[in-house]
Parts: C-alpha cells; structure tokens; sequence
C-alpha cells in the first residue's frame, strides 16, 4: 500500500510520465516521448488547478451537506478523528468567524456545546492527546472525554474506538471529521456495527480560488492529491473488508 499511496499523487504521477517520456526521447522515438511528456505536464497543471481540486472535493463531500451543530440529531458520543486545530470559534460559539466549522475539534467542541452528545471520544494517534489539550483549555470538562491514542489509519481509528465505544454501550454516534474523508471513514466506522452520523467539518474556499480557478496553485495541488488518495483508499478499503 505504500508504493501505491506514493503513486497516487499527481506529481508523482507526472514524474512517471516524464522519466518515460526522456526515456522514448533517448531512443529517438520523438512522437511518443513528446506525447509523454505532454500528458505528464498537462496532469500536473489540471491537478494544481483549484477548478479540479474544488471538483475532486465535491464528488466525495456530495452526500454529506454542511449544517449547523444546532441541526444535528442527539446522539451517545461525539467522535473526532486525528486532523486541524482550534480556531476562533472553538474559543467563543457566537463568533462571526467564516472558518469555524473549518476544524474537527473546533466543530467537535460546537456540536457539544450544542448538547449534541454528552461524550467525546478523540481518536489519532500522536493527534489525540494535543486534541484533548486544546479542548480542556476551552473549558471542556475531562470526565466527558475519552482519548484513544493508539490508531495509526482511519481502520484502526474506527476498531479501536468501536471497543471503547461498545464498552460504554455508545453506539451512535456522531463522527467528525474532514468533509472529503467522511466516505471511507462514515464506512469503517459502520463496519465496526456503530451508527454512524457524519458531522463533517468543512474548509473553506479560499477566495481567490474562486476568482481564478484554472490557475495553478500549489494547495490546490495539494488537495487533489489528497482527494485522489480518499478514492484509492475507499477501494482498498472494500478489497480488504475494512469498509
């Protein structure tokens, strides 16, 4: 899986293109080398461009629209998975703040001070203790928080916290995390036999994406690449059972 995650990324990808295209080249075969070399650079751009990357993004955050914490139904646990920091509207709820939901924990902290659930389950790895750091200072009180820190993959997240979960007798929940990871996560953790409710934290678009979005930016790269990886990883995940 590794050599695969590697070459999912697109610069990864058009680097492939370009070693076989030198490679036709030193050959004297200057039609397909020329072609290669086409198809590697014209990948890169599409990918840099944010006009793929919004629409990458999209095709997997479709079934999971934004909402207010408020709208949510009750649960028995608010799960938030490893990823982002606190913004301003994890410090004060009634802040204008446009990125609030842009954070797991900070739109973890928004469903619970919205009586959402009256547990939070932080699940990461090396992510879960500074997480719980975050939320404590927030006023958070420790007695509601249970941290499993010893996942290292969105599988092990949701196994490892289905046992927690199950001991407790939670089983719905309320899953936080990125919008373009809900899919493969929403699907380990319902394999896991939890009742899954996707509380997706959204980023924001940045405005000047929207103002020029067949130019190329480096994030939006980026995101590309991490929305080409959700793809490969939903169908790894099916292949191995884990979803």
């Amino acid at each position: 899986m590794d050599l695969l995650e590697n070459l999912i990324y697109p610069i990864n990808q058009a680097a492939i293109f370009a070693i076989a295209g030198f490679y036709f080249l030193c050959r004297q075969r200057y039609r397909p080398g020329l072609a290669l070399l086409a198809c590697g650079a014209g990948w890169l751009w599409l990918c840099a461009t944010p006009a793929m990357a919004m629409r990458l993004r999209e095709s997997l955050e479709y079934h999971y629209p934004a909402r207010q914490a408020s709208a949510y139904p009750k649960a028995d646990a608010i799960v938030i998975l490893g990823g982002g920091a606190l913004t301003q509207s994890g410090l004060d709820p009634d802040a204008d703040d446009p990125y609030g939901p842009a954070t797991r924990i900070g739109f973890g902290l928004q469903l619970f001070r919205s009586a959402r659930a009256d547990m939070v389950l932080l699940s990461g790895g090396d992510q879960a203790q500074p997480m719980a750091r975050g939320l404590r200072r927030q006023g958070l009180p420790v007695d509601v928080m249970r941290i499993e820190s010893t996942s290292t993959n969105t599988h092990e997240n949701a196994e490892f916290s289905a046992v927690m979960l199950k001991r407790e007798k939670r089983l719905r929940i309320l899953l936080v995390t990125s919008g373009f990871h809900m899919p493969r996560a929403a699907a380990a953790f319902m394999k896991q036999g939890l009742e899954v409710i996707p509380a997706p934290a959204y980023d924001p678009v940045h405005p000047s994406w929207e103002d020029h979005p067949w130019w190329p930016k480096r994030a939006a790269l980026r995101l590309s690449g991490r929305c080409l990886r959700e793809y490969v990883g939903m169908w790894w995940y099916r292949v191995r059972g884990w979803a």
